[in-house]
């Protein structure tokens, strides 16, 4: 007999308990296919943009077991610290309704999470060190790079803004 779910959080639990069984299933089979069928079925199941973000967070679970030189050319994988500060920042960047295109490792140590409409680009990327780096860019513009010294907490509304005006109508 299978018990139904009765409240919010019931459902929620339920929700998630599904999810972590379809995906170990869709994800044990290491096709293409199975992988298409999994983003296929959360986005089915979810909003597109909380879809998106569950699939970012698993992606940022696959870079948190790289291993050394996982690109051929010594690049260190991205350290514990980093992926912490990269999956709080993908949590803001929910709230905010801000969706990054990608999750990567980057090859100087660290998580960049990536942004694109059209030839705009912006990313921001956690390193290893614990500095975080906030970059604007486009076909016609200058890059502009800084350091947000104070991390996370640097990661606010004005610089969330600044993504958002720098990519226009996506964000």
């Amino acid at each position: 007999m299978m018990l139904v779910p009765t409240c919010d959080i019931e459902w929620h639990d339920y929700v998630i308990k599904a999810q972590e069984t379809l995906k170990q299933d869709a994800l044990s089979l290491s096709s293409g296919s199975a992988r298409r069928s999994y983003a296929d079925l959360l986005f089915g199941t979810f909003s597109s943009d909380e879809a998106s973000f569950i699939l970012l967070n698993e992606r940022l679970a696959e870079i948190s077991v790289l291993s050394e030189d996982w690109d051929s050319y010594g690049a260190p994988v991205p350290t514990a610290a980093a992926i912490t500060a990269a999956e709080q920042a993908l949590e803001k960047l929910r709230f905010s309704m801000l969706l990054p295109e990608i999750v990567a490792p980057s090859a100087e140590g660290g998580v960049s999470i990536y942004f694109s409409q059209g030839n705009q680009k912006a990313f921001i990327e956690f390193l290893n060190e614990g500095d975080v780096l906030l970059a604007r860019y486009g076909k016609d513009d200058e890059p502009n790079v800084r350091v947000l010294r104070n991390g996370l907490l640097d990661l606010d509304d004005q610089a969330l803004q600044e993504i958002r005006g720098h990519l226009g109508a996506r964000a």
